[in-house]
């Protein structure tokens, strides 16, 4: 009887020990951390924000999206641009203007893409993202989960084949890093919180290799800490509210 119940134990522990190392699941990290954000519950609501010359206004509603942005050109005047699960639209000076296939999809990609970096890690949860966790490592001397994320051809955009990389703190969640390859090698380092009625936007600093450097874009973490990269701009922005 003893010698079962030690081999009951010995399995017990077995099956403990296996559920550790087995850990959380990307999709559970990248949960927690929109929870983080307060991103989770931005349903029914309008936010707006400014950057650099632009001032954008989302709203989310149950599937249904709406992205603005409106700034001034000084030889067109007010331009307002603005894309929906129903297509993209600009105004100039309050009238829409007719354009072609090809400066709707410059255009609609542009105002999308700030609206997408500036709400992750909520966009993790895209139906075409494949995310996975790589490994846990330091940076500055915290514990991050590296998550690598790609994305399904057939939802994933013009940009499917893009690769990311996420770091997030292994306490909080709070996505901290990120690298991408679009344009070049760029890594981005939180910068900073905005705040307002319980949602956080970050603010980072852009940053590139040094001198060429042909390190893998999952390993530029490494080059951050080894101070071995470049500042190419600073991505700020400001005067948020939720409606």
């Amino acid at each position: 009887m003893e010698r079962k119940f030690s081999i009951l134990l010995v399995a017990i522990s077995v099956l403990v020990l296996a559920g550790c190392s087995i850990g959380e699941s990307a999709d559970s990290i990248i949960k927690k951390s929109i929870a983080f954000y307060g991103m989770d519950k931005l349903d029914g609501k309008t936010i707006d924000f400014d950057f650099r010359a632009k001032h954008f206004k989302v709203k989310l509603n149950k599937g249904e999206f709406f992205y603005e942005s409106t700034y001034k050109n000084d030889s067109l005047g007010l331009i307002k641009d603005q894309l929906s699960n129903h297509g993209f639209v600009r105004e100039q000076n309050g009238l829409v203007i007719p354009l072609s296939q090809k400066d709707s999809v410059k255009y609609a990609e542009s105002l999308n893409a700030v609206i997408y970096f500036a709400f992750l890690p909520l966009k993790l949860t895209d139906e075409a993202v494949r995310a996975k966790i790589l490994r846990t490592v330091q940076v500055k001397g915290k514990d991050y989960n590296q998550i690598e994320v790609s994305f399904d051809a057939e939802n994933g955009g013009n940009h499917y084949d893009d690769v990311f990389y996420f770091w997030f703190d292994v306490k909080d969640h709070s996505m901290d890093y990120f690298a991408y390859s679009k344009g070049g090698n760029r890594f981005r380092a939180i910068n900073g919180l905005i705040n307002s009625d319980g949602l956080y936007l970050q603010n980072y600093v852009n940053l590139e290799s040094k001198n060429n450097d042909k390190s893998a874009l999952k390993d530029y973490y490494v080059l951050f800490e080894q101070d071995k990269l470049n500042t190419l701009s600073y991505i700020t922005l400001k005067n948020l509210s939720v409606k």
